[in-house]
């Protein structure tokens, strides 16, 4: 039975200071417009959250226009408690759970997931062998414990991360990593999904390279934690549907400073990890970002990282483009020439050809947005 779905409700795009921005890190998730809402855009979700900061009169009417296509699912409003003006408007609407918008993140969580069917093992063809699911299922706890160490005050789970590093490399090195990729595509979250791919990839690149089990492990760790910098990237830019414009990719292409900006207090997370989060766009030629690196500055694995990063980017389908074949994604990536560590690039393409390497991201409708950058 495939992952229920939550529909989140704002008159608009979700403020800044909403909660429901962070809701699509945990749970498959769509936003939809008060004025939108329809049997037909509400589907089969079973739940909606509805976020009443800056609503509208117009908007309420429409809501309430069409209230009977929800009516049936859970509805939980998101208030301010001290704000008459909201709780008069939820109340307008009749049965909903109330939750103040100043309540902790997982408090929010914790109401909706009452009402889903949240086992992601589910999802997973029959045939997925037993060790993959399991690192599968690991990798995505421990990324859903780091969105949620981003949005609050929480220490990261270092001992989750090495832990899950531990097991998705040794997942690979039984099941292999073709069978890795397909898995992980099967998550509802594009973000994610990334993630999982690029850890695993650079896990059985630097046991390819001849690594230490350490340092295979770190650069698995490195993966997982590269994108955390995306949880400060409004829901409306990284489940758009289309290319982005210019202003969205800058936006985006700010989130190694967001990933600073979060790691940078964290004394738990190893050094070497938090580069890879913070540098992996950074290219050898100094044309990169955030920080313009060059040369010498940028470590062996944060090139490793950044070639990982490009490969699935290239390779993996998003609602608004295609994949690019593999032995195109390898020619493009040689035609960086001097972005990229060009030692490394020939003994990553050894691998993906010696691997008789496929499509690293079918067409899915599970796992179709997220930004790429």
């Amino acid at each position: 039975m495939p992952q229920s779905e939550v529909i989140l409700i704002s008159d608009g795009p979700l403020p800044m200071a909403s909660p429901l921005r962070k809701v699509p890190f945990f749970f498959p998730a769509r936003l939809i417009d008060m004025a939108k809402v329809s049997e037909k855009t509400v589907g089969d979700a079973a739940v909606a959250v509805i976020e009443l900061i800056g609503s509208s009169e117009a908007g309420m009417s429409a809501l309430k226009a069409s209230w009977q296509t929800i009516a049936e699912i859970p509805v939980i409003c998101i208030v301010a408690k001290s704000d008459r003006r909201e709780l008069t408007q939820a109340a307008a609407l009749g049965q909903t759970e109330l939750l103040d918008r100043e309540a902790p993140l997982a408090l929010l969580l914790q109401q909706i997931k009452k009402h889903l069917n949240t086992d992601i093992l589910a999802d997973l063809p029959d045939d997925t062998p037993a060790k993959t699911a399991e690192a599968y299922g690991k990798s995505n706890a421990f990324l859903e414990s780091l969105c949620m160490s981003a949005s609050t005050d929480m220490e990261i789970k270092v001992k989750a991360m090495e832990d899950s590093a531990a097991e998705m490399l040794a997942a690979i090195e039984l099941d292999g990593l073709n069978t890795w990729m397909q898995v992980v595509q099967h998550h509802h979250s594009g973000t994610y999904s990334h993630s999982l791919k690029v850890s695993g990839l650079a896990g059985a690149f630097a046991r390819h390279l001849t690594w230490s089990e350490a340092d295979c492990k770190e650069v698995i760790a490195g993966g997982l934690v590269h994108d955390i910098g995306k949880m400060r990237i409004p829901l409306t830019i990284l489940d758009k549907q289309t290319a982005l414009s210019d202003e969205e990719l800058a936006l985006v292409q700010k989130h190694p400073i967001y990933g600073q900006e979060i790691l940078k207090p964290r004394l738990e997370v190893p050094f070497e990890v938090k580069r890879m989060a913070i540098q992996h766009h950074e290219y050898l030629d100094g044309s990169g970002y955030p920080n313009g690196l060059k040369g010498k500055r940028i470590s062996p694995k944060v090139r490793l990282i950044t070639i990982c990063d490009i490969f699935v980017a290239l390779t993996e389908e998003r609602a608004y483009k295609e994949a690019i074949p593999v032995r195109q994604a390898l020619a493009n990536m040689r035609e960086m020439g001097p972005k990229l560590d060009q030692d490394l690039l020939r003994q990553f393409v050894g691998m993906i050809v010696d691997r008789g390497f496929g499509e690293v991201s079918k067409p899915s409708s599970a796992a179709d947005n997220g930004a790429a950058a």
